[in-house]
């Protein structure tokens, strides 16, 4: 039997629930997917793909956690510019395992607002394949990504997946947040052009 395979964005997903003081719970997103399925829990393939900087042991935790839960972690060091910036996107390596595994999976589940997967998501799509996109709400996910899946989900509105967090971040006003978002889709689709 086919399997769906369901690919965590992680960066993504932390970048933009931690600026709003908020965390996810990855157990309770894999949770709702399996129990909302007729499928068999053998049937489901989660993988996380997730960035991390050498010595961060709440990211090192996040990887560990992950693990546990049953998800197959694809992790790599950031990569640090000599501005002090950091690099730490994993679009290529999500893609290239969505893309070797895509003739064992007949549905795909994406966990990212990213409009770079809009390709991909027109790929799969080409392929016969089911695609979910469960996006980072409102302003948070790419308009494309959403107009280009079979079925798009919202993060926040699944059962548990959210919650506000306990740890201390530099948390934006959501307003902030949405139009830093905006900025770097408008950064992105000027950079296709």
């Amino acid at each position: 039997m086919s399997k769906v395979g369901i690919f965590v964005d992680v960066q993504n997903v932390q970048e933009t629930f931690e600026r709003q003081g908020r965390e996810v719970r990855y157990d309770a997103l894999q949770q709702n997917i399996t129990a909302n399925s007729k499928r068999e829990k053998s049937d489901f393939k989660f993988v996380a793909f997730v960035p991390y900087r050498s010595g961060d042991e709440r990211r090192q935790r996040l990887i560990d956690a992950l693990s546990f839960q049953g998800y197959r972690v694809v992790a790599k060091p950031v990569r640090e510019r000599l501005d002090g910036s950091v690099k730490a996107n994993m679009d290529i390596e999500l893609t290239l395992e969505i893309l070797s595994m895509s003739e064992q999976l007949e549905e795909v589940i994406l966990v990212t607002g990213d409009g770079d997967f809009v390709a991909l998501v027109d790929w799969l799509s080409k392929k016969g394949k089911r695609v979910v996109i469960i996006g980072l709400g409102r302003g948070f996910t790419s308009v494309e990504l959403i107009r280009a899946c079979d079925e798009y989900m919202n993060l926040e509105e699944i059962d548990g997946a959210v919650k506000e967090s306990p740890y201390q971040y530099q948390a934006a006003k959501p307003s902030e947040v949405v139009t830093e978002v905006q900025q770097n889709n408008r950064v992105r689709e000027n950079e296709i052009e």
